[in-house]
C-alpha cells in the first residue's frame, strides 16, 4: 500500500554515515491507506535513537495527515504514520520537513534535516458523473446524415485509466427500419451524430436513447472496481415545411346550366386556421 524511493544528497546507502546533515526521501502512498498504517522510511543503528529525537514543530500544519516517528525495536527506524484519511483529489502531494536533534548537544552542528515528498497514488474511488441525468436535443427533420446532433459529457476526478471515460449508446430507438443504426456516439468525446438515415417528422417525432459512461479502471477489482453511470437522451425532431400545398379545382359540367359560384380548395397540412 505504501512504496518507498529514497534519494539522499550524498547518494548513500540506507545505513549510511550518520554525519549526513540533509536527507531527502520520496514516498508513494495509496490514497486508501488506512489510519494507523506505518511505513519504515529509513533504518539506522540502534544507538541513533538513543542520541537523536524529532524536534517538535510549533508551526506544524494540522491538515498534514502524517506523523514522523523515531522508533526503537531491534534497530532504530524512521517511520511515516498515517493519522487521517487521504484524498488524492483534494491533495495529491505533501512535503514535510523535520529536524533530528541531539538532546545533549543543541548546537546547529549536530542537527539532521530530513525532507519527505509524499505522492498520493490514485485509487478508482469515483464513478463518472454526467453533467445532467437527462439530455435533450432538437434537430430539424431535414438534417443531413453525418451531422453533429450534440454532445454529452461526464466527469471523473480520478486520473490515468481510472479517470479516462468511454461512452456507449443503448436503446430501442437506436435501431430503426430494417436493423439500420440511426445514431452513433464518439466513444471518447461523447459527440452524438446522425447516421445515413432520413428523418420524417410526420412518421416519428421523438427518439429516446440511453448513454453509458464508464472509466477504464479494473472492472474485476475487489476494492475499487470500475462502475458505469447512465443518462437519458431525448432527440426531438423539428418540423420543416416540406409538404407542398395541394390545389383542387373542379370545373363545372358544361351540359348543365349552373350559375352557382365555384370554389377552389387549397390544402396544406401546415396551414392552421383559427
Amino acid at each position: 500500500m505504501i512504496s518507498l524511493t529514497r534519494t539522499d544528497d550524498e547518494n548513500s546507502s540506507i545505513n549510511s554515515n550518520l554525519s549526513e546533515r540533509n536527507r531527502t526521501y520520496m514516498l508513494f502512498v495509496s490514497e486508501d491507506a488506512p489510519i494507523g498504517h506505518t511505513q519504515i522510511i529509513d533504518t539506522f543503528d540502534s544507538s541513533f535513537c538513543l542520541k537523536y529525537s524529532i524536534k517538535s514543530n510549533i508551526y506544524h500544519r494540522h491538515d498534514i495527515p502524517f506523523e514522523i516517528q523515531l522508533l526503537t525495536n531491534e534497530s532504530c527506524t524512521l517511520n511515516l504514520h498515517v493519522i487521517r484519511l487521504l484524498d488524492r483529489e483534494q491533495t495529491p502531494m505533501y512535503t514535510i520537513r523535520r529536524q533530528l536533534i541531539d538532546e545533549n548537544d543543541l548546537s546547529d552542528n549536530d542537527i539532521i534535516t530530513i525532507q519527505l515528498s509524499i505522492v498520493i497514488l490514485d485509487v478508482n474511488d469515483h464513478v463518472p458523473q454526467f453533467e445532467s441525468e437527462h439530455f435533450h436535443f432538437i434537430i430539424p427533420e431535414n438534417i443531413q446524415p453525418g451531422s453533429l446532433i450534440g454532445r454529452v459529457q461526464a466527469y471523473d476526478p480520478d486520473i490515468f485509466l481510472n479517470g479516462k471515460i468511454s461512452y456507449t449508446l443503448f436503446g430501442h430507438d437506436l435501431i430503426q427500419s430494417g436493423n439500420r443504426t440511426m445514431f452513433k456516439i464518439d466513444k471518447d468525446t461523447g459527440e452524438l451524430f446522425l447516421l445515413d438515415y432520413s428523418l420524417d417528422y410526420e412518421t416519428k417525432r421523438d427518439y429516446t436513447l440511453m448513454v453509458e459512461a464508464k472509466d477504464h479502471g479494473d472492472v474485476e477489482a475487489t476494492l475499487w472496481p470500475s462502475v458505469p453511470s447512465y443518462a437519458d437522451i431525448i432527440i426531438t425532431i423539428e418540423d420543416v415545411n416540406d409538404q407542398k400545398p395541394q390545389i383542387i379545382f373542379t370545373m363545372p359540367n358544361e351540359d348543365k346550366q349552373d350559375d352557382s359560384v365555384k370554389f377552389m380548395n387549397i390544402s396544406n397540412p401546415y396551414l392552421n386556421y383559427g
